[in-house]
């Protein structure tokens, strides 16, 4: 085929919070790598996001030696019902691979729990890994089109998790338990899963006490990063049902 050929995606970048249409703003230092890996081009079409709601459009300029970007369009939607999955802080790396899974899965929170079995994780998630996890969620809102990251909070015992008072549905990912609901609604749902090994008797009872009721996610046993994606499944293909009759 000679001439024509494929037009490139629009890519899609990342602004500070609070931009509004007619505005012209400074990219930090990642979003400026990030048109230079990309190629781009003086007065290219963008898409924005900046993770805490924003949906628009605008175009690039070169101003210096960096780029600026021209505020087209600039809507806020509205934070999607709340999803939180508190998962044992094992691996770091596989954390990571979590965080940016969730985002795509509609989760909007998620808290890293220290277990006793995670804290025998050499690797296990930290406080000071938790930038980089903050920065992971952003990058994979940009990369899924969401309009809101997922938020990632400090890591918190168990123990103290259990005791707050918390709307909506609580479950507890149990091979033990019943199937997940085949429809939901919009109400907040959070999901405990435990970390490599599972959780101790006693930090399960804790739970249960809570009113987390048990339930199950697969037949088999699910590494904690997999049962996280599979609850975050569940609640966003039940929402969808809920949602479509």
């Amino acid at each position: 085929m000679v001439g024509g050929g494929r037009r490139a995606a629009v890519i899609t970048i990342l602004v500070p919070p609070g931009v509004a249409a007619g505005r012209r703003e400074r990219l930090d230092d990642t979003e400026q790598h990030h048109l230079r890996v990309r190629r781009a081009r003086d007065g290219d079409r963008v898409a924005l996001r900046d993770g805490a709601g924003l949906v628009g459009t605008g175009r690039i300029a070169l101003a210096g030696k960096g780029w600026e970007v021209e505020v087209d369009e600039a809507e806020r939607h509205a934070r999607p019902a709340p999803l939180t999955l508190a998962i044992g802080a094992g691996d770091r790396d596989r954390f990571g691979w979590v965080v940016e899974k969730a985002v795509e899965l509609g989760a909007t929170r998620i808290v890293p729990l220290l277990t006793s079995r995670a804290a025998n994780v050499a690797s296990r998630l930290r406080d000071a890994h938790l930038e980089k996890l903050r920065r992971q969620a952003l990058e994979a809102t940009k990369q899924c089109g969401a309009a809101w990251a997922v938020e990632v909070d400090s890591p918190e015992a168990l123990e103290v998790f259990a005791g707050h008072e918390l709307a909506g549905l609580r479950w507890l990912a149990d091979a033990a338990g019943a199937p997940p609901p085949a429809a939901l609604g919009s109400e907040p749902v959070t999901i405990v899963i435990g970390s490599e090994g599972g959780l101790e008797d006693e930090e399960r009872a804790a739970l249960l006490r809570a009113d987390y009721g048990p339930v199950a996610l697969s037949a088999n046993t699910l590494r904690f990063e997999t049962a996280a994606l599979a609850a975050a499944a569940a609640v966003t293909t039940a929402r969808l049902r809920g949602m479509h009759g």
